[in-house]
């Protein structure tokens, strides 16, 4: 079997587990999460088998560069400015939370742990920074 036809056999059954799975998990159908866990079980040993040619099944065109300086510094500030507005987001939806207590007080516990959540990711994020800011 040639690697193009592996490739496609490995992306439909990839397919057709989450569908199963996501279909499953959804509509609280036990019989398709079990069925879903059939075909993983049974397209690991050909996984396992074919470990050291997947990079190349997946790998479009063998002479193209797959990253350079560039596309680093794209994902990077791309990553970034993720990481903001994903925080921002997480903090003003907590402090709306917070400010309501006194009408929904049920939502005073989400609003905490969005803060808590939040404050999380910064103090991950200025650690990281500075990590790699003494490492390079």
């Amino acid at each position: 079997m040639n690697q193009k036809t592996l490739r496609n056999i490995l992306i439909t059954t990839s397919a057709i587990q989450t569908v199963l799975w996501v279909t499953g998990l959804i509509l609280a159908n036990v019989t398709l999460v079990i069925l879903a866990l059939i075909i993983t079980m049974a397209v690991l040993p050909i996984v396992y088998i074919h470990r050291d040619n997947i990079g190349e099944m997946f790998q479009r065109d063998k002479d193209k560069i797959m990253e350079d300086e560039r596309t680093q510094l794209i994902n990077e500030k791309s990553s970034t400015m993720t990481l903001g507005a994903l925080l921002g987001t997480i903090i003003y939806v907590g402090f709306i939370l917070v400010s309501l207590r006194n009408i929904y007080p049920e939502f005073l516990l989400t609003g905490y742990v969005l803060l808590i959540t939040a404050l999380y990711g910064l103090i991950l994020n200025i650690i990281s920074r500075t990590y790699y800011k003494r490492k390079y």
